[in-house]
C-alpha cells in the first residue's frame, strides 16, 4: 500500500478542459456525449443475462490516455504486482466507432474505461441535481486506481484524493455465480464504483464529515453512496424494462434492481448481495433504533426512501393499471403488453430521478459538521419545498412518512408537517449586500453563471477552503490560490465575525472563522424558471473546548450553513453552535437559543468520543484518540466492502 500511495501522489495533475470547442478540419462541430459500454452492474451480471450496459456521459475534447480529464485521472499500477497497465486511449478512433473496448475480465483497459465511466455519469448527475458545474478542490482532479491493492476492499481515501479498488478470489466454498478463488475486480462493479465515488463528492460538498461526531456522520455518508448506486441502476432504461416486464410491474419483487454490488457479496460467500434497498420489509423503527454500525445505520435510511420510491411508483402508475385493467386496478396474469411495460418504466425511471434529485438537492441545506438523520429530513423538506411549493404528487409527505415509520425524524420539531419541518428563517433581516462590511454578491454570481456553460472559460471564483487560522494544524486545509476568490472569503468572514451570534457562532476574536465554500446553484422549480440560490460554509474550530490532557485530542468545531437569495438576503441560517465563551445577554433571545443548544450538542459529542474510545482495542496501546482512527477504509474493512 506504501507504493501505491507514492503512486498516486505523484500522478501528475490533469490538463483542464479546453475553453472552446475545437473544429475538426471539416467544420464538423465535435460531439457534446461520449457512449462507453461496461457490464451490466458487473461481470457476472453481464454473463447470466448477456448484456452489456451503455453509458452516455460528456465528451472531454482533452481526453488523454489513461482516462485522465479535467475531473478524473485513472492512475492504474498495480502495487501488489508492482506493474504499470497500459493505459486506455478513448479517442483512438477505433474505441470511437464501437463504443469503447468491449468490456473483459482480462484487459486492465476495459477496467480503465469503466471506472472513467461509471465516475462521469454519477459527477454528471450530482451537477444536475444541485444546479452548478462540479469542481474539486483547487482544480484538482480525483484519481481511480482499479487495481490498487489485493484484498476485499475498496475506499475513498480523502488524503490522496484517491478512490482505491481491490481485487481477490473468491471464496473457494460459497463463490456464487463464480468460480472457486476466481479473481474478482471490485473496479468492474458499477455499483462498488458509484458508492465511492459518492464518498468523494460528498467529501468535496462537505469535507468536515469525514469527522465522527455522532453515530449518525458516518452512516449519513453511507446512505448517500447506497443511494447514488442503486438509483444509477433507473438510468439504465432497459434493465427497467426487464424488471417491469419480468415483475408484472411489481418492482419489489425485482432482485437485481433493487440490490448492490450481487457479485461482491456472492463471490465473497455471504450468498446474496452485498446490501438490498429494502431487505427488512417490515417497516419498522426496530432496525434503526438497534443498528450501531454505519452501514447498518445507513440501510435503514435507504430502506426508507425506496420504500417511498415504490410507494410514490405506485401511485404514479395507478391511472396506467386502471386503463389496462378495465378499471379495477387489478392485471390479468400473464406477462404485460409491450407498449404498457414502456409507459411504466417511464413513470418508474422519472419517479426514481425526482426521490434521488431531492436527496441530492438538501446538501446545501445541511449543516457543515456534525450531521444527524433528523437534520437531513428537515433539509430534504426545505429544499424540495422552496422548489415544489404544492407537492402536487405528494412526494415530501410520502418520504417523510416512510422515514418516520422506520424511526428516523427530528426531535427538536412539534409535528412533522411541511412548515415544522422546514429550517426556520432568521428574524433579524440579515443582508450580505447591504450591510458592513459588504460581500460583492453579484462578482460570485457572475462567475457561477460563466461556469455553467460547459463549453465556455470557468469563471474566476473557486470553491475552496480557507485556512481555520486558530493555530491548529489540519493536513486537510488549504491555502488559497486565487486573489478573486480570497477577497470575497475575506468579506464572508469579516461579516460573519460582526453578526456572529445571530449564526450561532463566537463572536471572540480569537476563534477565527473560516469559510469553507461558496457556491451559487440554479435549480430547476415546479414552474420550470431557474431558482438561484448563494450557499456559504462557516466554520469556527474551539480548541478551548477540546481536551487539554490529549496529544492530539477530537476537534471541536462549530459550522454554519447559510442559504442566501440572489437580493442577498439570508434566507436560512442552519447552524450547529457550541456554548460561548461569554454568556449571552439575557435579552438576545437568538444568542441564548444557540447557546442552550451548544451545550446540549457539546455534552453529547463528548459522550460519543469517550463512547468510540471505549470500543476501540487499541485505545490502551496508543495515545492517539480512538476518533482520528475512524476514516473510510477502516469502516469498509470491518463489512468487508
Amino acid at each position: 500500500m506504501d507504493e501505491t500511495t507514492d503512486v498516486v501522489e505523484r500522478a501528475p495533475a490533469a490538463t483542464p478542459l479546453a475553453g472552446a470547442p475545437v473544429y475538426h478540419n471539416s467544420g464538423v462541430c465535435p460531439p457534446a456525449r461520449r457512449r462507453l459500454r461496461t457490464f451490466a452492474f458487473d461481470p457476472m451480471s453481464t454473463r447470466l443475462t448477456g448484456r452489456f450496459l451503455t453509458l452516455n456521459i460528456p465528451f472531454e475534447q482533452n481526453l488523454k490516455p489513461g482516462p485522465d480529464g479535467g475531473l478524473v485521472q485513472v492512475v492504474d499500477y498495480d502495487a501488489s504486482r508492482e506493474v504499470w497497465y497500459e493505459p486506455v486511449d478513448l479517442n483512438d478512433p477505433y474505441l470511437l466507432a464501437q463504443d469503447g473496448i468491449r468490456p473483459t475480465e482480462s484487459d486492465p483497459r476495459a477496467h480503465q474505461q469503466v471506472v472513467y465511466a461509471v465516475t462521469m455519469s454519477v459527477l454528471e448527475r450530482f451537477e444536475r441535481f444541485m444546479g452548478r458545474r462540479f469542481r474539486w478542490h483547487r482544480e484538482q482532479v480525483l484519481r481511480l486506481v482499479p487495481h490498487a491493492f489485493e484484498g476485499q476492499n475498496a475506499y475513498f481515501d480523502p488524503k490522496r484524493r484517491a478512490v482505491l479498488f481491490g481485487y481477490y478470489r473468491a471464496d473457494t466454498e460459497n463463490p456464487g455465480a463464480n468460480l472457486p478463488s476466481q479473481i474478482i475486480f471490485t473496479c468492474l462493479s458499477s455499483d462498488i464504483i458509484a458508492h465511492e465515488v459518492t464518498h468523494a463528492i460528498v467529501h468535496r460538498i462537505r469535507r468536515r464529515y469525514s469527522e465522527s461526531t455522532h453515530r449518525d456522520v458516518f452512516a449519513w455518508h453511507e446512505a448517500v453512496a447506497d443511494l447514488m448506486a442503486l438509483f444509477q441502476h433507473f438510468t439504465h432504461r432497459d434493465v427497467v424494462l426487464d424488471a417491469i416486464a419480468t415483475t408484472a410491474g411489481e418492482l419489489e419483487n425485482s432482485s437485481g434492481l433493487l440490490e448492490l454490488a450481487k457479485e461482491f457479496g456472492e463471490s465473497t460467500g455471504r450468498g446474496a448481495a452485498l446490501r438490498s434497498a429494502i431487505a427488512d420489509k417490515n417497516r419498522t423503527p426496530m432496525q434503526f433504533l438497534a443498528a450501531q454500525e454505519p452501514h447498518e445505520l445507513g440501510a435503514c435510511f435507504v430502506a426508507a426512501v425506496f420504500d417511498a420510491y415504490l410507494d410514490a411508483y405506485q401511485n404514479a402508475i395507478a391511472d396506467l393499471l386502471r386503463i389496462a385493467s378495465g378499471g379495477t386496478g387489478v392485471l390479468p396474469p400473464g406477462r404485460l403488453h409491450p407498449d404498457l411495460v414502456s409507459r411504466i418504466a417511464d413513470e418508474a425511471v422519472k419517479t426514481a430521478d425526482r426521490i434521488l434529485g431531492m436527496v441530492v438537492r438538501a446538501f446545501d441545506y445541511l449543516p457543515v459538521v456534525d450531521v444527524r438523520f433528523g437534520d437531513v429530513v428537515r433539509a430534504i423538506v426545505t429544499a424540495d419545498r422552496g422548489l415544489y411549493p404544492e407537492d402536487e404528487q405528494h412526494l415530501r409527505s410520502t418520504l417523510v412518512e416512510a422515514l418516520r415509520r422506520r424511526g428516523i425524524w427530528p426531535t427538536s420539531v412539534t409535528s412533522l408537517t411541511d412548515e415544522a419541518l422546514v429550517w426556520h428563517q432568521p428574524d433579524s433581516g440579515l443582508n450580505i449586500t447591504n450591510s458592513q462590511p459588504r460581500v460583492d454578491l453579484p462578482t460570485i454570481i457572475l462567475s457561477a453563471s460563466k461556469d455553467l456553460d460547459p463549453i465556455g472559460q470557468a469563471g474566476d471564483i473557486r470553491t475552496q477552503p480557507t485556512p481555520e487560522g486558530n493555530g491548529a494544524s489540519d493536513p486537510n486545509d488549504y491555502q488559497l490560490s486565487n486573489p478573486l476568490f480570497e477577497k470575497v472569503a475575506k468579506a464572508i468572514t469579516r461579516w460573519a465575525h460582526s453578526n456572529a451570534l445571530q449564526l450561532g457562532l463566537d463572536p471572540n476574536d480569537k476563534f477565527k472563522i473560516s469559510c469553507e465554500g461558496i457556491h451559487v446553484s440554479y435549480r430547476r422549480a415546479g414552474d420550470r424558471l431557474p431558482r438561484p440560490e448563494v450557499a456559504i460554509q462557516l466554520l469556527q474550530r474551539r480548541p478551548d473546548l477540546e481536551d487539554p490532557s490529549q496529544a492530539k485530542p477530537p476537534a471541536i468545531r462549530a459550522g454554519t450553513a447559510l442559504v442566501i437569495s440572489a437580493d442577498g438576503r439570508v434566507a436560512y441560517v442552519i447552524a450547529k453552535p457550541l456554548p460561548l465563551s461569554s454568556s449571552p445577554a439575557k435579552d438576545d433571545k437568538v444568542a441564548t437559543a444557540f447557546h442552550n443548544a451548544g451545550v446540549q450538542r457539546l455534552k453529547e459529542m463528548k459522550e460519543w468520543f469517550a463512547r468510540v474510545e471505549a470500543d476501540d482495542p487499541l485505545s490502551a496501546w496508543t495515545s492517539e484518540h480512538a476518533i482520528h482512527r475512524l476514516d473510510f477504509a477502516s469502516i469498509h474493512s470491518q463489512t468487508g466492502e
